[in-house]
């Protein structure tokens, strides 16, 4: 029984395990957001983005600036930002590459939201190449900003929003966040302005977090019977001490009363030491052959319910009498103690 209970502990700390060390690597996977915030974004519109303009780019340089973020050459370059006029942008502009895409960009006159996207991706090429510098890149979108505002081209806005997803660009590659820049993600190059046709130009954002959910695996209906089993085996065995013996001694001293004769050749000796039986099966305590029985009376009374024991303290000294003083009546005293001690002991067992 005990190698039973064992097996069972050990299978139920094995699940136990293999359950927190899965729970310990879905930690991470917790549920980021706060009650109530939506999980999915199925349904679920972005607000209008605020009105932007190159006021918003000049504060965000000047902030860089005083914080150190950029260097004196490149504060330089992006004074008076929003001032600027397309030539002065391109003359500050190092790429010559960069510098002749403009002019050429320059002499078609009136932009097309072709060429608006066109330019856009040749800028994205540079930049994935590494030819394109963060200071480069915010100056030919001021360029391609003035070029825009003076044909009245209705892309302006949107042209904006990309300078200030490039400077924040700019400030994740100084390493030094900024709290008065609002993160692109707050601005959405998708939402043209009211009325403007649709340019879905592209938009460089920083990675957003993954929403990622605790979740446990499904635990095999095998796996379940096995610990079912084990469980039950190793609770029987725990309570069985409390429960399972008070019923086996029932049931042993209902088999002492109803066991057919021991041929001892006396009924009333038999009822005696049937007695004897019913009171060790109780107590736990055997007559040891040396014992006299008083010396077994009284090992065993300690151990009985006092009912039990008197009665058996009656049989007993019944016992004596029949044994050594030959009299009938004492015999009759253990016949009737023998069926009450059976009585009591099966309500006391």
């Amino acid at each position: 029984m005990k190698n039973v209970v064992l097996l069972a502990l050990i299978l139920v700390l094995a699940l136990v395990a293999t359950l927190s060390t899965t729970a310990i690597n879905a930690l991470g996977e917790a549920d980021r957001h706060t009650p109530g915030f939506p999980q999915s974004v199925e349904g679920f519109q972005l607000p209008t983005s605020p009105p932007v303009n190159l006021s918003d780019v000049e504060n965000a340089i000047l902030e860089l600036s005083k914080s150190s973020a950029l260097s004196r050459g490149d504060a330089e370059k992006l004074k008076d930002f929003s001032n600027l006029s397309f030539q002065e942008a391109v003359e500050r502009i190092d790429n010559p590459e960069l510098r002749d895409s403009l002019l050429n960009l320059a002499g078609k006159g009136a932009l097309s939201p072709e060429d608006v996207e066109a330019f856009l991706n040749y800028l994205n090429s540079l930049k994935t190449s590494g030819a394109l510098s963060p200071v480069d890149e915010l100056l030919a979108l001021r360029a391609l900003e003035a070029l825009a505002s003076a044909t009245q081209n209705p892309y302006t806005s949107e042209i904006v929003l990309r300078t200030l997803s490039a400077l924040k660009g700019l400030e994740v590659a100084q390493s030094n966040p900024l709290p008065a820049l609002k993160s692109p993600q707050q601005f959405s190059a998708e939402i043209p302005a009211p009325g403007l046709p649709s340019l879905h130009l592209p938009f460089v954002a920083l990675p957003a977090i993954p929403q990622l959910r605790l979740s446990l695996p499904p635990i095999p209906l095998t796996t379940l019977i096995i610990i079912a089993i084990c469980g039950s085996v190793a609770l029987a065995a725990l309570l069985g001490r409390k429960y399972a013996r008070p019923i086996f001694k029932r049931l042993k001293i209902h088999r002492i009363g109803g066991a057919p004769a021991m041929h001892i050749g006396d009924s009333v000796l038999e009822a005696y030491w049937r007695s004897v039986h019913i009171v060790s099966t109780i107590s736990g305590m055997q007559k040891a052959d040396s014992e006299t029985h008083r010396e077994f009376l009284a090992k065993v009374c300690e151990r009985l319910d006092p009912r039990v024991a008197e009665v058996f303290k009656d049989i007993t000294l019944a016992y004596e009498v029949y044994r050594y003083g030959f009299r009938a009546e004492a015999g009759q005293r253990i016949l009737s103690g023998f069926r009450r001690l059976l009585e009591h002991a099966m309500v006391s067992a």
